[in-house]
């Protein structure tokens, strides 16, 4: 067994940070196969409805926040206050009421599958609304991250592993408003604690999330349906352990290692989610895992254009 306090603190810290990463990729890779025991815990039984456990996914994270979000309120009030509202809203509501809708039709192994295209959007944002640089690598990876989503899209896949083309582009909406999202934390909000970034931003949709859990009476369903207390079980995990606490180990990753390093979780949560939906009878067609590797392909080279270029540079130096 490894003993970390005999290890040097840079190995320690290597170790540490890729235990994390693999645990961040299991935690978001079951976050979709969760929304769906969350709407319905046992086969054939519907407990809650999709904007239901979105809805109270947001609202579980952000009461588990608010001992840290709390003491800051007054920010949201200041000049950061829209752009937290704009992290709220792109970050964390909307993208949570498309995947549950999504969902409703889409495997758990699609959905996550579809979410790895989220450093594409992020990159395309930046350079439209935020004018900045992006290389030619890139352009090339997001045409091979294109293409990868075209060939998901159109591998005819039935509604219990596929889904049907608006639920498919409600996954992509939500990761374009992902990318807006991070763009607007880096850009608008770089001067703010990680910690406040995330807690605020669940604070800002808090009225949100309150009002749609009040409207549809999600507490009497609750009561009501003989396995509701398993299916808020299931949302109680994805809220304060796949939104919450996920955030901010998240956060602790890109302190302990680099925003490069902990970005590499965008591969492997579409493997977890591929594996847990196993268990659930969700099964991909050779072309769809064909279609994820060229998807992938195409966000790594988005990611990681800059250690291609220096190799290349490497090997031209040595001849």
């Amino acid at each position: 067994m490894v003993n970390f306090l005999t290890l040097p603190l840079n190995m320690s810290k290597k170790l540490t940070g890729a235990l994390l990463l693999v645990l961040l990729g299991a935690v978001w890779g079951s976050s979709f196969i969760l929304m769906k025991l969350g709407m319905s815990p046992r086969p054939g039984v519907n407990v809650f409805s999709h904007s239901q456990v979105a809805s109270l996914r947001i609202l579980i994270a952000a009461v588990v926040l608010l001992p840290f979000s709390l003491p800051s309120l007054r920010s949201l009030f200041q000049r950061h206050g829209p752009y937290f509202l704009i992290v709220g809203l792109c970050g964390n509501l909307i993208p949570s009421f498309l995947f549950t809708y999504a969902n409703t039709e889409l495997s758990g192994g699609i959905s996550g599958i579809l979410n790895s295209f989220t450093p594409v959007f992020t990159v395309l944002v930046g350079m439209l609304v935020f004018k900045t640089r992006i290389h030619w690598l890139q352009i090339v990876g997001i045409f091979v991250g294109t293409l990868g989503v075209t060939f998901l899209l159109y591998t005819k896949v039935n509604v219990a592993s596929g889904g049907h083309l608006g639920h498919l582009s409600a996954v992509m909406c939500a990761t374009l408003l992902y990318g807006i999202s991070v763009n607007t934390i880096k850009h608008k909000l770089a001067d703010v604690s990680p910690m406040e970034v995330t807690s605020l931003g669940l604070l800002s949709i808090l009225p949100f999330a309150l009002f749609s859990f009040l409207y549809e009476g999600t507490a009497q369903t609750i009561i009501a349906q003989p396995f509701g207390l398993e299916a808020f079980g299931y949302i109680f995990a994805l809220g304060c352990v796949g939104t919450a606490l996920s955030n901010i180990y998240f956060n602790r990753l890109i302190k302990m290692t680099s925003a490069l390093f902990a970005s590499s979780v965008t591969y492997l949560i579409p493997v977890f989610a591929v594996i847990f939906g196993s268990f659930f009878n969700e099964h991909l067609t050779w072309t769809q895992f064909f279609a994820m590797l060229v998807l992938l392909s195409g966000v790594c080279l988005v990611n990681f254009y800059d250690l291609l270029l220096q190799k290349l540079r490497k090997k031209g130096q040595a001849f």
